[in-house]
């Protein structure tokens, strides 16, 4: 199988179900919504243990790093998992921001894994130019949050407020990991769109729902109301999960398939 075909046909299926949810009738939406996280995210968990065992060293950690981040963003989609959570620990007011904390962590852990192995020498005025304009969004992303709302600064809206920060370094960190994965990549002759198509998932599903609410004009505090409802947010969020699965199972397949491709007949295995 040629993987860019594949990658052109899976994309167009991608964009399809993830904004399936918004044709569907609003009785079964939200169920399709989140029925379609949970799967692309046990897909995406799977795959990224399979290709961790394909590398070695720092690139392995990345992976590793990466499986029980997805598992945890698959988790928090299912409710039984919180009423087993609250059962535990009660009804402790900052569980969820504990869970949250751990999940930055692991992602933090995994981009940090592929910075050792970068070098920020190789980047152009161009990306870097890229890198400055989301540094601009994501300072946007955060003073929208303080400038448009009458907040109480209490401990809810700090941490809320800590998180945005958080988001936006991340999707710092990642955007040069891109660029410089790709030029690696080439002069290696290894793959580099798929492991890119994975990185973009990660970034609007750190993003996206920041995105929503400045576009949308919705408050931050009805977010939580349109998870899970079939709206156009949950369809972000499908997109991003999908996303990633789909960019692990290419990068994973890309050395059979590439391999497969050859035809071995057309070698000249003859040495002068």
């Amino acid at each position: 199988m040629n993987p860019r075909i594949f990658l052109k046909f899976a994309f167009v299926a991608v964009l399809i179900l993830s904004f399936m949810n918004l044709i569907l009738p609003s009785s079964i939406a939200g169920i399709y919504a989140i029925n379609m996280m949970l799967l692309a995210l046990f897909i995406a968990f799977l795959l990224s243990i399979k290709v961790a065992f394909c590398y070695e060293r720092e690139l392995r950690k990345v992976f590793l790093y990466l499986a029980p981040f997805i598992l945890l963003l698959m988790l928090v989609n299912i409710p039984q998992f919180w009423d087993i959570i609250y059962s535990i620990f009660g009804t402790f007011s900052y569980i969820s921001l504990i869970i949250a904390g751990i999940a930055y962590i692991l992602l933090i852990m995994s981009c940090r894994n592929i910075l050792k192995i970068t070098d920020f020498r190789e980047m152009d005025k161009i990306e870097w130019a890229v890198i400055i304009l989301m540094f601009i969004i994501g300072n946007y992303i955060t003073f929208f949050f303080l400038l448009n709302y009458q907040l109480e600064f209490n401990v809810d809206v700090l941490t809320k407020l800590l998180f945005r920060i958080i988001d936006n370094a991340v999707v710092l960190m990642l955007l040069p990991i891109i660029f410089i994965y790709r030029k690696q990549s080439k002069k290696e002759n290894r793959e580099s769109v798929t492991f890119s198509i994975m990185i973009i998932g990660i970034i609007i599903s750190t993003i996206g729902d920041y995105l929503y609410e400045i576009f949308t004009t919705i408050s931050h505090q009805e977010l939580s109301s349109e998870f899970h409802k079939g709206t156009f947010l949950d369809s972000i969020y499908i997109l991003s999960y999908l996303l990633i699965a789909l960019g692990l199972f290419v990068h994973f397949n890309y050395y059979k398939w590439t391999m497969k491709q050859i035809d071995l007949t057309k070698l000249d295995f003859k040495f002068d």
